[in-house]
């Protein structure tokens, strides 16, 4: 069938795992948690024979290179195998969320044109209904239960292959996995990242020492989106032992954290934070935790002051891109407190542009901005897709003379430090000025009775939109609307302190934590209208 294991393709992703298992055999590679605490344990040969086993059965089932084959469920030693399998063969790992609805799923399974669907338990019903529109379909595989419905394959049939590595010939550019973006959007959008995208941001972050084979990474975001699947295949490349739950459940996070001396983990705010809340958190020994990556608009000064006190000998590392960059062109810097942040502001997201690629920030019309002017970010490289499946009008918005657009506004400063400003489509027009969202949430944030923000636009009719704030206080704090935007004046122009405020237990998130403004200004659309 052609040539794999060769120089030539050295930039295969499916290959990380192969050489790993070569060079640490008997390291433990995958140490999984479900939900009720069950433990499942590989080392990297039997993690490797497991993918191998998988692979050929897939092979036998009329899987090949090219096949678009989708997964909906929470993270398992499932979901790992088949990945990887589909990487090796060449086939597109095309990840759904677990969160979604029935014509949702209908929706995406379509887009993509699946030929086989993997479904774990939960979601067997909410497939089972619409099973007649997924037209593409030729093969329903069930994982995570003992009740196979009619017709339908089962997973455990699927570990009798052969485990010698598979012979087929993939080239570096072509598309490893379909991601559909994450929904902060109205439509999602298949986005196509190949082994070449997925290699060179690896490359990235070992050179910014994020990775070493010596650590034990936990790893509890889900393998459905772009975040958790590159944790896993960068952590396995470098043969670092992961420590994986099925859903971040901060309690059990801080368990497993001090129970398998973790080292590094990557987590957006929302559950740093979360962690922070737990029970008795302070009586949990943190000492071995080394390496804490974040990615946010904005950093709470919260999170950073908390984890300074649990965890004396860790570190943050800032990130900031999307699934269109496989992560990002842009890394941060090492930082331990809050003193170390550039500016002391919380909008900080990098400063080294890593593997050949590079950004620059541009005005409405191309041009591009002096330093202290926002501008939106363009990037291009070896981290950016090859665009999204069979939707050319997103593609020419998107990707113009080599350039992605990312619709982030950012600031670089005269160090060549890049700040967050917002995303093209978070600018509020209020009163005929643009404001940012991001620069009102940052100092939102950095109020001690604050834990989490979101800074929106409503529909006014006299401001054409008026700048709503969702807050989310600490536990016991009774702060008033009258309290905040006293603390604002001093520190935003009076256009800028927020119109209405809204107090809530939770903001709405993806599964991956990000947070999902569209859902807010959806919500609140006609809260102007109960204030005339």
């Amino acid at each position: 069938m052609g040539i794999t294991n060769n120089l030539k393709n050295r930039g295969l992703i499916g290959d990380g795992l192969k050489r790993a298992s070569y060079r640490y055999p008997s390291r433990q590679a995958l140490i999984y948690y479900d939900s009720e605490g069950k433990q499942t344990i590989f080392t990297y040969e039997e993690l490797n024979k497991e993918v191998n086993r998988v692979a050929h059965s897939l092979l036998e089932m009329g899987v090949k290179k090219g096949d678009r084959i989708a997964a909906i469920g929470r993270n398992s030693p499932e979901m790992v195998l088949l990945s990887y399998a589909l990487l090796k063969i060449g086939a597109w790992y095309t990840p759904l969320n677990f969160m979604l609805k029935p014509q949702e799923i209908s929706q995406l399974i379509n887009i993509s044109q699946t030929r086989m669907f993997f479904v774990d338990r939960a979601n067997i019903g909410a497939v089972k209904s619409i099973v007649n529109e997924l037209h593409s379909v030729e093969k329903f595989v069930c994982y995570r239960t003992d009740e196979v419905p009619e017709g339908w394959g089962d997973f455990n049939q699927l570990v009798d292959g052969g485990t010698d590595e598979l012979e087929i010939e993939i080239d570096d550019k072509d598309v490893a996995a379909l991601f559909y973006t994450s929904g902060t959007e109205s439509v999602p959008k298949g986005v196509m990242v190949t082994h070449r995208n997925f290699f060179y941001s690896n490359y990235s972050y070992m050179a910014a020492g994020v990775f070493q084979p010596e650590d034990t990474l936990l790893l509890t975001l889900p393998l459905i989106h772009m975040a958790g699947f590159t944790l896993m295949l960068h952590g396995h490349m470098v043969g670092l032992t992961i420590v994986m739950t099925e859903v971040p459940i901060p309690s059990q996070m801080a368990t497993l954290m001090e129970e398998h001396k973790i080292t590094l983990t990557a987590l957006p705010p929302t559950l740093y934070l979360g962690i922070l809340n737990v029970e008795k958190v302070n009586q949990y020994d943190y000492s071995a935790l080394q390496k804490l990556v974040t990615w946010s608009s904005t950093i709470p000064k919260g999170m950073v002051d908390g984890w300074n006190r649990i965890a004396p000998n860790a570190q943050f590392f800032t990130i900031q891109g999307s699934s269109e960059t496989t992560a990002s062109p842009l890394t941060g810097s090492w930082f331990k407190t809050w003193d170390d942040v550039p500016n002391g502001d919380g909008r900080y997201v990098g400063k080294v542009v890593h593997t050949g690629s590079e950004i620059k920030l541009v005005d409405d019309y191309g041009n591009e901005v002096p330093n202290g002017i926002p501008g939106e970010q363009l990037a291009r490289g070896p981290v950016v897709v090859k665009g999204y499946f069979n939707n050319e009008e997103a593609n020419m918005k998107a990707f113009q003379n080599g350039w992605y657009h990312t619709g982030d506004v950012l600031i670089r400063d005269n160090d060549g430090n890049y700040f967050f400003a917002d995303r093209k489509k978070d600018i509020v027009k209020t009163g005929g000025e643009n404001v940012s969202s991001q620069e009102i949430e940052n100092i939102l944030s950095s109020h001690s009775e604050i834990l989490q923000c979101a800074v929106f636009g409503v529909p006014d009719p006299r401001w054409g939109e008026a700048i709503t704030a969702a807050i989310v206080l600490r536990d016991g704090s009774v702060l008033t609307k009258e309290e905040i935007i006293d603390y604002c004046k001093g520190k935003l122009s009076g256009y800028k302190i927020p119109k209405y405020f809204v107090f809530r237990s939770s903001l709405p998130t993806t599964s991956a934590g990000k947070l999902l403004k569209r859902t807010l200004k959806d919500e609140y659309k006609s809260l102007a209208q109960s204030f005339k």
